[in-house]
């Protein structure tokens, strides 16, 4: 490959990488708020810096950066618009992380989160058009995300309406998980296996694509109905209860189709490093699934609400750690190769795996004994230090081999 594609894609991968470093600093703070009370900004300002700038500037901007390496390198990374399109985003994303903390979801935050989106509808319709002439089942799978991106995009536009008029009515909840499901489960589910899929291809991985196919099929056809599970916080009629459940029995029928394709992909896997990373992958999605089919029992529902600091929060993180930004991370060891550092690698996992635990052990011993752990809120601060840790060796040590190149 070209020493400039790969230079481009570097730096691209690098402005992502350090929006993931600030915001799991941002994660940090909002741990140390609950052990002590020091610190002068609202809690939920952060919290809206956090999850915005984790999903738009360290998921959106790595995956679209993988895209364009994949599927049309030298257009990716030698257009001018392109270039320019990227910049205006990272623009953006720097100031929701300045704005956020400093006023919350108010006038600055929503320019900035409006500019980036606009902009990112301009780069994905540019992406859109180039993929449509590619038959492989990848490209569907990328396309296929990308409406998904789209539509989760919609609520965004709203929310802000129905805040200044109505103020935070259900409306306004059923909007933000709009915006959170199909972000979540569709353009990150899809766009993820779509470049997975892609390195198959690329390297000649025998794979069946039935598999793929009918992967594909039940996943996308449980999305939609899967919506439904978000409602759950509210008493609702017996049949939204039916699509919801119809919807959880299709992701565990996809979840066979999605072993047969892993085994093909474990089979051609020679670095043990990289089969622990992707084992620590798709346990964390089994996992969410298994907890969606879980969702799909209304009285579970209210246990997981009642106890929503550990369940809720514990769910959330295993999809956007264990998952999305795992598989992000497995990626970039596969695709370019990304030689990244494995003692932060394992630090990152290690952080990931026992605030899980944590978060979900609590949540259980409120619901079976009414009880805490011991120092819970410290010991969730300490075990989350490991996180930016880890991804703080990993920048530095690339910036490190870069200089002695």
């Amino acid at each position: 490959m070209d020493v400039s594609i790969k230079r481009v894609i570097a730096s691209r991968i690098k402005n992502a990488r350090s929006f993931f470093i600030i915001t799991a600093l941002y994660g940090l703070i909002l741990r140390f708020y609950h052990i002590s009370d020091a610190i002068p900004i609202a809690y939920k300002n952060i919290l809206q810096a956090h999850s915005h700038v984790t999903f738009l500037g360290w998921g959106f901007l790595a995956v679209i950066s993988l895209i364009g390496l994949v599927f049309y390198p030298k257009k990716a990374t030698q257009s001018i618009f392109i270039k320019r399109l990227f910049n205006i985003m990272t623009f953006a994303l720097i100031g929701m992380l300045i704005s956020f903390p400093l006023q919350g979801y108010k006038l600055f935050s929503i320019v900035f989160l409006s500019v980036f989106l606009i902009t990112s509808y301009v780069y994905l319709v540019n992406m859109y058009r180039k993929l449509k002439s590619i038959e492989r089942i990848s490209a569907k799978f990328i396309r296929t995300g990308i409406a998904y991106y789209f539509l989760s995009s919609l609520a965004i536009w709203t929310v802000a309406f129905i805040t200044s008029k109505y103020g935070k009515i259900d409306v306004y909840y059923h909007t933000v998980y709009f915006y959170l499901h199909f972000l979540y489960n569709g353009f990150f589910v899809f766009t993820l296996f779509g470049l997975l899929i892609a390195y198959f291809e690329k390297h000649n991985i025998q794979f069946n694509k039935k598999n793929v196919i009918y992967f594909y099929w039940f996943t996308n056809s449980a999305l939609i109905p899967a919506y439904v599970l978000s409602l759950y916080w509210k008493t609702m009629p017996n049949y939204i209860y039916a699509i919801g459940f119809i919807a959880v029995l299709l992701q565990l029928i996809s979840l066979k189709f999605l072993m047969l394709m892993l085994k093909e992909l474990f089979q051609s896997i020679k670095e043990k490093h990289i089969k622990w990373i992707a084992v620590f992958v798709f346990s964390s999605y089994v996992l969410k699934i298994l907890l969606q089919f879980l969702g799909a029992f209304p009285s579970l529902v209210k246990i997981a609400l009642q106890y929503k600091s550990y369940f809720v929060i514990g769910y959330l993180h295993l999809f956007t750690l264990g998952f999305m930004s795992m598989f992000i991370i497995l990626l970039l060891k596969l695709i370019p190769k990304k030689v990244l550092s494995k003692l932060g690698i394992n630090l990152l996992m290690l952080g990931i795996l026992l605030s899980e635990l944590l978060l979900f052990a609590q949540g259980e011993l409120l619901v079976f004994s009414n009880t805490m752990l011991p120092k819970i809120d410290l010991l969730l601060f300490l075990v989350s230090i490991l996180m930016p840790l880890g991804l703080i060796i990993i920048h530095v040590t690339l910036l490190l081999r870069k200089r002695r190149r």
